[in-house]
C-alpha cells in the first residue's frame, strides 16, 4: 500500500482551511458520500428514463413509480443546494471557501445542467391526456 506523505498530498489536504460554519469542504466524507449517492441516482435517472419514454404511459396509476423518480428529483434539488455551499480548488490551487465566489463559480459551472435535470418532468406528464 502506499504511504501518502506530507511531499505527496496537496497543500489544502494538508490542513483544514478556515471556513464559514455552513460551508462544506468539497473534500469531506460527507460530500464524498453524497457524491457517491448522486452518481448512483444518476445511473437510474439514465436508465428509467429513456426506458419510460420507450414503454411505458406514466398515468396516475403509476403513482409509485411517480413517488420514487419525485423523490430523486427532490434529492437532485438539494444537490443543488448543497453545491451552492460547497468549496471548490481555484486556479490557482488554494481552497475557494468564500460564499459568494462559490456561488458565482457554481452559477457559471454546473447550474443549468444540474436544475435541468432536477425538474419533475415525470409530475407534468402524468396529467396530460393520451389518445390511443
Amino acid at each position: 500500500m502506499m504511504n501518502l506523505n506530507a511531499d505527496i498530498l496537496p497543500q489544502y489536504r494538508q490542513e483544514a482551511p478556515k471556513t464559514p460554519p455552513h460551508i462544506i469542504l468539497h473534500y469531506s466524507a460527507f460530500k464524498a458520500t453524497w457524491d457517491w449517492i448522486i452518481l448512483i441516482l444518476t445511473f437510474y435517472t439514465a436508465v428509467m428514463v429513456p426506458y419510460n419514454v420507450a414503454f411505458k404511459n406514466k398515468t396516475m396509476d403509476d403513482v409509485p413509480l411517480l413517488v420514487i423518480d419525485s423523490i430523486v428529483d427532490v434529492i437532485f434539488f438539494i444537490d443543488i443546494i448543497l453545491n451552492f455551499h460547497t468549496t471548490f480548488v481555484g486556479p490557482s490551487g488554494e481552497v475557494v471557501s468564500d460564499p459568494k465566489i462559490i456561488r458565482m463559480n457554481y452559477l457559471k459551472s454546473w447550474f443549468v445542467i444540474d436544475l435541468l435535470s432536477c425538474l419533475p418532468y415525470d409530475v407534468f406528464n402524468a396529467f396530460q391526456h393520451v389518445d390511443d
